[in-house]
Order: C-alpha cells, then sequence, then structure tokens
C-alpha cells in the first residue's frame, strides 16, 4: 500500500482536539465541600461505570474520525497488476489490428483483410468482446471494447490503409498499452500482408509484454509483382535528372518513365528493368522556371501498387548571387581553380569575384558568402574583417597555403597550428576518415583518388567539427560556427601545391557541396521524408500559409506552432511575403519490397504469445511501471460516515447517562 498524498497525514495532529476537550470537560469546576460524607447515601456503582465506558467510547470515536478524515485526503492505494484473465470465464477480448500501411494498397489486400477482420467477428462467443485498431506509422484506436459487433463491423467498413509503412517491433510495443489495461484476456488478431521489411532486428521485439494469443491473418494471396521509381534526384553540378527504377518481380519488364514540368511533359523514355533489378534514366537539365518548379517522373504501365509509381522534386531556379574570392596575388592559380568551379554551377546561379586587393568596397555584405584561398595572406585588418563578416551570419571557406605554413595560429578562428613537416613526393597522403552525413559531400566521389604532399596541422577543439581527415589523421576539412556565421577551414591548399585536387573529377562536386552549404542548405533542390516534420519557419517563413498536396491549408503560420507533419505525398507549398517554396514529399521505398515473412519466421511469431487454451495470467514479477494503483479512498469515506452515525448515536447515550447521574 502507497500514499499518493502523503503531506496530508499533517491532519493526524488534529486527533489531539477530542482528547483535550475532554480533559476540559471532565474537571468540574463547581466543587462543593462537605464537612462529612458519612450522612450521604452511595450511588450505583454499575451507573458510573457506564458513564465512564461511554465518556471513554465517545472519545475513541471522535479521534477515529479525524483519523479516517486525514487518511482518506492522503488517497491511500494498493498497487496491482492487471490481470489478463478477467472475471468472466469463457469470454475473450479479440484485439482486431488492421495492417494500414502502404502495401495494402496493393490488389485487393484491403478487402480481404477486410472479409478476414469479419469472420472473426463472425466465430465470436456471446460474451465476447471486440476492439479494432488501425496501425501504421501512426497508432489508432478506432473506437472501445464492445460487444455490439455491427458497431465494430460499421468501423471496419469506414478504415483504409494510409501511406506510411508498419513496423512490427514498434506495433507490438504500441499495443501492449490495451493489452495491459485489458479486463478480458486478449487474443491478438493481426490482420496483415507480413511484409518482411516490417521485421524488427531482434526477434524477441514481436513478443507481447503481457499475456495474449497472437493469431495473424496472412491476406497476400501469391507471390506479388512491383515496379517502383526507388530514387530520383538532380545533379547539383549539371543539374541532369536520373530516376532510378527497380523490380520487385520475377521477369524482366520494359517500362517508360515521362518526366513533367509544372504539369506539362518534358521528356519521355524507355527502358527494360530486369528481374529483381534496377536501371537508371537519365534526363538533361531543364530550362526551369523562375522560382519554385514541380518536377516528377512516372511509370507506365503502372502496376497494382501505385502509390511508388512516382516520384517528386522540387527544383528552385535561385537568383544570381555573388561570391569573393580572395587571393593573395594575381599570379596563383587556386583563385581560377575556384572561380572556375563555383561559376560551373548552373544550378546555384554563381558568379566570382576575385580580389587581390584589401577587403572593403564593395563591402562584404554583397557577397552570399567569402573564399579565401590562403588565409596566411589577410593581414590584421582584413582578418577583423572577415570575422566581423563571419560573427554577423556571414559564411566563409578559408583554405591554408604557403603563406600559412609559417604562422603559429590561423587569422579569423585563432586556431593554434602545430609544425608540420612537409610530406614530400614519396610520403604523399589521401584521403582518410570522412563524415559523409555532412551536407557539403553529399554527392561527392571519388575523394580519396586525390595526393595529398602538404597540410597544416590544427588541433580540433569542442568547437570543430572534422568532416575530412587525411590517412594519417591530420584533419583536412573542419567546420565551425563563429557568432551567427560557420566557417569551413580546409588545412591544404586549393591549387595543385600542396595536392592534386584540383585536377581531380571530385573537386567540382567538392566545391559545389561546400557552396550548397555555406548558402545555408537552401539548395538546389528541397525534399523531406515522409512522415517527418516540417519546422516551416526554419524555412525562413515568419508568416503566411502551407499547402499540402491536395490544395488544403494545413496551417496559418504566426498563429502558434509552425511544425506540420509531412503525411502525404507530393508536393507541399509554404506561401508568405510575398514569396513561395515547395518541399517534395515522396513515398517510403521499403514498402515498394512486397516480400513476405517465410512460414518458419511466422510460425515462431505465433509461438510467442499464450497458447490457446493456456492460462493468460499476468506476468509474474511486476515493475511499479506495469503496475496500476487501485484507490482505498471509496473504503475508507463509507467507513468514516458509518463512525460519524455511530458516534452520534453514542454521544445521545452518553448525554442521557450523564443527566441521569446528575438527577
Amino acid at each position: 500500500m502507497s500514499l499518493l498524498a502523503p503531506a496530508f497525514l499533517l491532519g493526524l495532529l488534529a486527533i489531539g482536539l477530542p482528547w483535550w476537550l475532554h480533559r476540559l470537560s471532565s474537571d468540574n469546576p463547581n466543587k462543593q465541600k462537605f464537612s462529612s460524607l458519612m450522612f450521604l447515601e452511595p450511588g450505583e456503582p454499575r451507573r458510573v461505570l457506564a458513564k465512564k465506558v461511554q465518556y471513554l467510547l465517545l472519545l475513541a470515536l471522535r479521534i477515529g474520525v479525524l483519523a479516517l478524515l486525514a487518511l482518506a485526503f492522503t488517497e491511500p492505494a494498493i498497487w496491482r497488476t492487471p490481470d489478463a484473465g478477467g472475471d468472466s470465464e469463457g469470454a475473450r477480448l479479440h484485439l482486431i489490428v488492421l495492417d494500414g500501411s502502404a502495401s495494402m494498397s496493393y490488389d485487393d489486400r484491403w478487402d480481404r483483410a477486410r472479409a478476414a477482420a469479419n469472420d472473426v467477428l463472425d466465430d465470436l462467443g456471446a460474451e465476447d468482446r471486440a476492439q479494432v485498431v488501425l496501425a501504421g506509422r501512426l497508432f489508432e484506436v478506432l473506437g472501445p471494447a464492445t460487444a455490439d459487433i455491427a458497431a465494430v463491423r460499421q468501423t471496419l467498413n469506414t478504415a483504409e490503409p494510409g501511406v506510411f509503412r508498419l513496423e512490427y517491433g514498434q506495433l507490438m510495443r504500441s499495443i501492449d498499452g490495451l493489452i495491459r489495461t485489458a479486463e478480458l484476456p486478449v487474443v491478438l488478431d493481426l490482420v496483415t500482408d507480413v511484409q518482411a521489411t516490417g521485421l524488427p532486428t531482434r526477434f524477441g521485439e514481436l513478443a507481447p509484454r503481457r499475456p495474449a494469443e497472437i493469431v495473424i491473418h496472412d491476406v497476400t494471396d501469391g507471390a506479388a509483382e512491383n515496379w517502383t521509381v526507388d530514387s530520383f534526384a538532380a545533379s547539383a553540378v549539371s543539374g541532369e535528372l536520373t530516376a532510378s527504377l527497380r523490380s520487385f518481380a520475377p521477369d524482366a519488364a520494359t517500362r517508360t518513365v515521362t518526366l513533367t514540368q509544372n504539369g506539362r511533359t518534358v521528356g519521355e523514355q524507355t527502358v527494360e528493368v530486369a528481374a529483381h533489378g534496377r536501371a537508371d534514366v537519365t534526363f538533361p537539365a531543364l530550362e526551369l522556371a523562375s522560382g519554385s518548379n514541380r518536377v516528377e517522373v512516372a511509370l507506365s504501365p503502372g502496376d497494382d501498387l501505385a502509390a511508388d509509381d512516382r516520384r517528386y522534386l522540387a527544383i528552385k531556379r535561385p537568383e544570381p548571387r555573388k561570391v569573393l574570392v580572395v587571393s593573395p596575388d594575381d599570379k596563383g592559380r587556386a583563385p581560377l581553380y575556384v572561380s572556375s568551379a563555383l561559376e560551373t554551377l548552373t544550378t546555384l546561379a554563381l558568379t566570382a569575384d576575385v580580389r587581390t586587393s584589401p577587403l572593403g568596397d564593395p563591402p562584404l555584405l554583397d557577397y552570399s558568402f567569402l573564399v579565401v584561398t590562403d588565409v596566411g595572406t589577410l593581414d590584421a585588418a582584413q582578418a577583423t574583417a572577415v570575422e566581423d563578416y563571419v560573427e554577423g551570419g556571414g559564411r566563409a571557406l578559408l583554405a591554408a597555403g604557403p603563406r600559412s605554413s609559417g604562422l603559429t595560429a590561423l587569422p579569423v578562428t585563432g586556431q593554434p597550428l602545430r609544425t608540420n613537416p612537409q610530406m614530400g613526393a614519396q610520403a604523399s597522403l589521401s584521403v582518410g576518415e570522412v563524415d559523409t552525413t555532412h551536407p557539403a559531400l553529399r554527392g561527392v566521389e571519388e575523394l580519396r583518388s586525390a595526393n595529398f604532399t602538404r597540410a597544416v596541422s590544427v588541433e580540433p577543439t569542442e568547437a570543430d567539427r572534422v568532416v575530412m581527415r587525411l590517412a594519417d589523421g591530420t584533419p583536412l576539412l573542419l567546420e565551425r560556427s563563429i557568432g551567427s556565421g560557420r566557417v569551413l577551414l580546409f588545412t591544404s591548399s586549393l591549387d595543385k601545391e600542396w595536392n592534386d585536387l584540383p585536377l581531380q573529377p571530385a573537386f567540382v562536386p567538392l566545391m559545389a557541396g561546400i557552396a550548397n552549404e555555406l548558402l545555408g542548405g537552401a539548395g538546389f533542390t528541397s525534399e523531406a521524408d515522409l512522415g517527418s516534420t516540417l519546422a516551416v519557419r526554419a524555412l525562413g517563413f515568419a508568416g503566411g500559409q502551407i499547402f499540402d498536396p491536395s490544395g488544403d491549408a494545413a496551417l496559418g503560420l504566426g498563429a502558434g506552432s509552425d511544425d506540420v507533419l509531412l503525411d502525404q505525398v507530393g508536393f507541399y507549398e509554404v506561401v508568405g511575403g510575398g514569396t513561395s517554396q515547395l518541399v517534395a514529399v515522396n513515398f517510403d521505398g521499403r514498402e515498394s519490397d512486397l516480400g513476405v515473412v517465410d512460414a518458419t519466421t511466422l510460425e515462431r511469431w505465433k509461438g510467442l504469445g499464450v497458447r490457446p487454451g493456456e492460462s493468460a495470467a499476468p506476468v509474474p514479477v511486476a515493475t511499479q511501471s506495469d503496475r496500476v494503483p487501485s484507490s482505498l479512498g471509496p473504503l475508507l469515506v463509507m467507513l468514516l460516515l458509518m463512525l460519524v452515525v455511530v458516534e452520534s448515536l453514542v454521544g445521545n447515550w452518553h448525554l442521557r447517562i450523564r443527566r441521569g447521574v446528575a438527577a
């Protein structure tokens, strides 16, 4: 037993009040003195004894009333583990869990699921109850547990599959709460297509935490065939569009890929996809309209899972932006390599200004970001100007070079440098560890083909994120925030002095990734995962509206929360401040694989539950979190009322006796 509000125990101090009042009333201040008691007639001892008994009983009752009142306010409770066995012998709760994932839209699986659920209802006993749950990314209880079978059938007829995927391990965790609070033994009727991609990595996650019989209703009918657009992307360098097709079918097939831009067909190609294979289709760069463009690809002929036959991409035509490339002199090759790579990125619409003169006119704020090809060339005033620019929210790429090798600390960042002797041609190093999660390195390949002969040695601090290292562990690319801005530090040169990176195919994609990151990650394309949350204000919108793919306004910005759940595939549009931005949301490709769980695994899964006819007793050992409190408050209130009634009767009796003695 425990007390849910133990602070009210202080109320027990009030039990001293009746005792004090009784002592006060028992002292008779009107005492009469007699010279002798020999002439008084003796009283009846039994009447005096009855008076004392009633006096003590009344005192005890009043103390008991106050004690029970205080205990009632403390909310005493006993903790118990809910018993799945319930009180009704033979009655069971059939928890009908409908797989509401996207794969259930394939062919006639949803019709089969409804039929299987109705078959469960047909077999219910007179005392059985049923409850329907729709499971996908969200766990939706469609109604209470009830014996009204007609109402349950109506609920089944209104349920529809969604666009999310189902993870069976997460499903079993979500169901645990319903099983735990059930008043009857539970039969878990899982109506699903037993998709293999939904299995957890640990098989034990499929076991219910509370006793329940597991019945799996497989709604598949033979092998499924499906073709899908697995990915769709645009090159940040060339603007070319590549759609990757995937087959989940035993035979090769020919598919036509249609490319549309803002609702207008702009390309079409036919390709053969091998059995259980892949095929890529590439389209040339598009002539983009100003602003955001709705670009999508679609397969034809379609198949029985239409949701994954198309894919969306939001492509933005950016306004021209200027970049400042700072060079120590006009003889170096680094400014040429950098400016050429940046201006090649037609998708980012960048124009590079190369300067050797001191920084000042035009002001640095006119540029989207800076590139310093040798940070050692900056004098104190110029370093301060760059630092102020970054602290105010600017972005910069700082590279080392010959003029940086003799420094003890880097300008702008102030990072100390260690002596790092020249490696020499015989000791050149390749790229070693690479943080592929960093936005600057997305889509960059073949970095390890470059050879490095020299780099300044920077000791990273907690403020630095190391993005790339050389094979010997020397940091090659670091990221650091300074004030409201950000700096990327390249510890080698951007020309052929210390490496041959500018001659490698990876140089232009690397500069594209760095440029996109320094531009704030706005990107050439805009995508988000289905089921994720879009933080609208992170896109730079402080007011306006967001429209979902159906065209309905999903959220009015500036009215509270600015986060919206992306629960539809297609284009979301954020509108506000005279501008707009599209976000493309696509189907989860894992749902496209319709392969099913093998029979052996399926039987093992069923075996994790209670077998038919076995007792669904509570789990032997339950933790505090597994148990629920059962309040003793109502019992204490009943006792309190009884004591009040008894106290009233005893009080009247004591008063009569006292008056009788007095008489």
